[in-house]
């Protein structure tokens, strides 16, 4: 994307594309917190754990500014009532940085509530391991550090072979068991890789329970050559079946509908049986 203010021809952006301003400029002001006001005509429920949270561990940085409508001598939040709620819990702080709009009634107010919301975008689980990376989280490092050492690369929209997006899960598992997840994440990415696919969590996370639950798990010879025989992409169709024969997802059905289909065509005494086994 070109972060310019002109086409390649030099022609003025907003009049070429015929872009529009929606409001007029806030002002940026120190208000008392005590002058804050809730509408609850739009504004959502508040949420009391996510206010001890913020009460609790007060970040500048994460309040950023609120954004206030002034109307008829009162101020209203527009955006940031969880933070206008913890500041009031807490005697050290008595004024809050806003960006304030004049607002002419409720309506506007509400308005503006709603393009705040509709524009922002959560965090993505990929941007956030990066971000803690950088932050120097150590759960995140040695996420990063294994992915890379497996040859692996994190994509927020992980298409191809070698690539992953469930940073997530790589996280919550590499806090469980350090050396579980690099041999879940080793043998899930060559699973994956020998059929030319991104590495796919749900194999990753039915791996994990087999483990787990499944004999002597990874560390049986026999019951990896199986799962090589069979694949990633066979494995993670039998994981997705399993979910949806019983209308339900998690490690534990998909780990059973990962079995079934390594016990395909074995002898009755020589399948493999997984502990917890949920009933068809």
């Amino acid at each position: 994307m070109e972060l310019t203010t002109h086409t390649a021809k030099g022609v003025d952006k907003v009049k070429r594309y015929g872009w529009s301003v929606q409001d007029a400029p806030g002002e940026m002001r120190l208000l008392h917190k005590d002058m804050l006001q809730i509408h609850p005509a739009y504004q959502r429920d508040l949420v009391p754990q996510k206010v001890s949270e913020i009460s609790a561990a007060w970040s500048w940085v994460a309040l950023g500014a609120l954004v206030v409508g002034e109307r008829g001598g009162e101020f209203w939040v527009i955006d940031g009532q969880h933070r206008a709620a913890a500041a009031k819990r807490r005697s050290d702080i008595t004024h809050l940085p806003c960006v304030v709009f004049k607002t002419a009634d409720v309506k506007q107010e509400a308005r503006g509530f709603l393009t705040i919301q509709t524009m922002r975008k959560p965090v993505t689980a990929v941007a956030k391991q990066k971000a803690m990376v950088t932050a120097g989280d150590e759960v995140a490092g040695f996420v990063q550090q294994t992915v890379e050492t497996l040859g692996l690369q994190i994509r927020p929209t992980a298409g191809k072979a070698g690539e992953l997006k469930c940073v997530g899960w790589c996280l919550r598992r590499a806090v469980d068991d350090r050396e579980t997840f690099v041999k879940v994440l080793r043998l899930g990415a060559a699973l994956c890789t020998q059929d030319n696919m991104p590495v796919a969590e749900r194999v990753l996370e039915g791996l994990w329970v087999l483990n787990d639950k499944c004999g002597s798990g990874l560390a049986d010879p026999r019951f990896v050559k199986r799962l090589h025989e069979r694949g990633g992409r066979v494995l993670l169709d039998a994981a997705n079946k399993a979910a949806a024969y019983y209308s339900s997802g998690g490690g534990r059905i998909w780990a059973q509908g990962m079995l079934g289909e390594l016990n395909k065509g074995l002898q009755e005494r020589r399948r493999f049986t997984m502990d917890g086994a949920v009933e068809a």
